[in-house]
C-alpha cells in the first residue's frame, strides 16, 4: 500500500468518523499540517508511530486485517467500571444522539468525556451514528457540549467544531 492509498483511506475513515482534520490531528497527537499532507499524500516519511496513532483513532487496520469491533460495548466496559448501577446501550445512545444524560448516569457520562480512550470514543460514535442513520458529527456536538458543560480537562474537546 502506498501512501496515496493510505492517505485516501485515512481521509474516507475520518470523514466517516465525523472528524474534522483539527480533531483527528488532536486526537492522535499529531500537527494538523500533518493530517491535511497525509490526506493529500505529500507526507514524506511520517513513522510507523504517528501513523498507528491516526490509524488507531480512526479504526483503519492498516497494520492488521479489519475485523469488527462493538465500540460502544466497549466503551459501556470502560464506563461502568466501578460503579453500582451500569449503564446500558439505550443510555448511551441517549447521551450521544441526544446529548441527555439519563439521572444516574452522570458519572459515567463523566468517565467516557475525561477518560475514555479517544480512538474508542470514535469507534463507538461512528457505530452509533450507522447504526441510527446520524451524521457523526451531530453527535460529537453533543458530546462537546457535554465536555463544556462539565468542565472537561480533556482539551480534545475543544477541537471539535
Amino acid at each position: 500500500m502506498n501512501i496515496m492509498t493510505i492517505g485516501m483511506l485515512v481521509k474516507r475513515e475520518r470523514k466517516a468518523t465525523g472528524l474534522s482534520q483539527k480533531a483527528l490531528a488532536a486526537a492522535s497527537h499529531v500537527s494538523r499540517v500533518t493530517i491535511v499532507n497525509l490526506e493529500k499524500g505529500n507526507v514524506g516519511d511520517i513513522g510507523i508511530v504517528k501513523l498507528s496513532a491516526i490509524a488507531n483513532v480512526i479504526d483503519l487496520p492498516i497494520f492488521s486485517s479489519k475485523h469488527q469491533k462493538d465500540y460502544a460495548k466497549i466503551a459501556l466496559g470502560n464506563i461502568n467500571t466501578s460503579y453500582a448501577r451500569a449503564m446500558d446501550i439505550h443510555s448511551l445512545e441517549e447521551v450521544m444522539l441526544k446529548g441527555i444524560i439519563a439521572p444516574g448516569f452522570e458519572a459515567q457520562v463523566v468517565h467516557l468525556i475525561d477518560e475514555t480512550p479517544t480512538a474508542i470514543v470514535a469507534g463507538a460514535v461512528k457505530q452509533i451514528a450507522n447504526k441510527n442513520n446520524v451524521k457523526p458529527q451531530l453527535i460529537w456536538r453533543h458530546l462537546s457540549s457535554i465536555a463544556r458543560e462539565i468542565h472537561s480537562p480533556n482539551q480534545f474537546w475543544s477541537n471539535i467544531e
